[in-house]
């Protein structure tokens, strides 16, 4: 499996963006969302689902903005009140903590999506100010962010009614390479986050968007790296936000249907036997000169050389290496683990890497002692990428 996540670029100019947003406006509108397909799923091509959420939408004329914002280290970081939104680690890794205490750990290249109205903290965890990626639905007239620049506003649009099913795709296309983003009913936004690409309905005419440049569309788009003299682009990596069908409220305790007293056996099983996890990882080489304060992980491939990986934890007889993973394409996936802590560490690296990192949510630690990651009840499966540095 390969990791392609996009990493942010300097802004360019929004001429070439506006004069897409103009070439898709001439094609049919997208279906109204209260009629949208429920049955339909993000998932394309090598795209990845990075975020996923379930949100109510603004009210009346609506525009996706895309927001370069700041990040305060955790102590002077503040509680705000934020937009419907979804949050993208670019630069460093982030921690998002709400007023009720809920906390999610990005890490870079990672993504969280926010409801409208959270009061959230978005800290780095670095000890210095990190920058990040924030792709905005709010209404038309709302007042610019209060720490960060909005790099392009869009064109409005009437949102939908109701809560929507939301998603950010990821993809990083190399050359000759191209992906058919689905219709999923709604307006929905294109990012270039690296290089550039050509995007446009798959029958008709395209433009071209440089890194930083962003742009509304709906129905189904084609997007490819941008050719240049006549010959294609190395890359383009990109996001997309996409708006899905609506989702209905839950169903009301006052509905008028009674629920059994106590619960099924089933039920009551399902919760009480949920002891076991997993644990999946991938592991990437990046390119030389690369180290933590450059790291790319678009510019990293899947390692082609022999590696060797422990997890060791308190509930294991022994540590586990690679002989007791299975493997699922370029990933290896530990199972069954009983759950609790484990520390995962990489023994034995590639030929001519020195050093690594690992990336996981609410990982800690280091390539000299291990990362520590934590498979509980709610979150029995996690999943890993260790990167590789050849400190040259």
């Amino acid at each position: 499996m390969r990791l392609r996540l996009p990493r942010f670029n300097q802004l360019h100019g929004a001429s070439v963006a506006l004069l897409l947003c103009m070439l898709l406006a001439l094609a049919p509108h997208a279906v109204a969302q209260e009629t949208a397909d429920v049955t339909f799923s993000p998932a394309s091509g090598t795209a990845q689902v990075i975020a996923q959420g379930v949100a109510p939408l603004p009210e009346g004329s609506v525009v996706w903005r895309t927001v370069r914002a700041r990040a305060l280290p955790l102590a002077d970081a503040p509680f705000e009140t934020q937009p419907l939104s979804f949050v993208l680690a670019t630069n460093g890794p982030l921690l998002l903590t709400s007023e009720d205490g809920e906390q999610v750990q990005l890490g870079s290249g990672e993504a969280a999506l926010t409801p409208g109205g959270t009061v959230q903290q978005r800290a780095s965890v670095t000890g210095q100010e990190e920058s990040f990626l924030s792709i905005e639905l709010v209404p038309e007239n709302a007042a610019p962010p209060a720490n960060g620049t909005v790099l392009q506003p869009g064109a409005p649009f009437e949102a939908p009614s109701g809560s929507h099913d939301l998603d950010l795709l990821a993809d990083l296309l190399g050359s000759g390479e191209s992906l058919t983003i689905p219709d999923s009913g709604g307006k929905n936004v294109i990012l270039v986050t690296d290089g550039a690409a050509e995007v446009g309905k798959p029958d008709g005419g395209s433009a071209v968007l440089l890194a930083g440049e962003a742009a509304n569309f709906s129905g189904e788009l084609l997007v490819a790296p941008a050719p240049s003299g006549g010959v294609a682009a190395d890359r383009a990596g990109f996001v997309v936000a996409l708006i899905g069908p609506a989702i209905p409220p839950p169903a009301s305790s006052n509905s008028g249907s009674v629920a059994p007293s106590t619960p099924a056996v089933s039920e009551t099983t399902a919760t009480s036997t949920v002891s076991t996890g997993s644990i999946a990882i991938s592991v990437y080489d990046c390119p030389p000169g690369m180290d933590t304060s450059t790291f790319n992980a678009a510019a990293c491939a899947p390692t082609n050389q022999d590696f060797d990986i422990t997890i060791s934890g308190s509930t294991l007889s022994a540590p586990l290496t690679v002989g007791d993973a299975t493997a699922e394409g370029d990933t290896l996936v530990w199972g069954d683990l009983p759950l609790g802590e484990y520390v995962i560490a990489e023994a034995v690296l590639p030929l001519g890497y020195t050093d690594y990192g690992l990336a996981a949510r609410g990982a800690a630690g280091s390539s000299t002692l291990g990362y520590q990651v934590t498979l509980d009840a709610e979150n029995p499966e996690v999943t890993a990428r260790i990167f590789n540095f050849s400190g040259e």
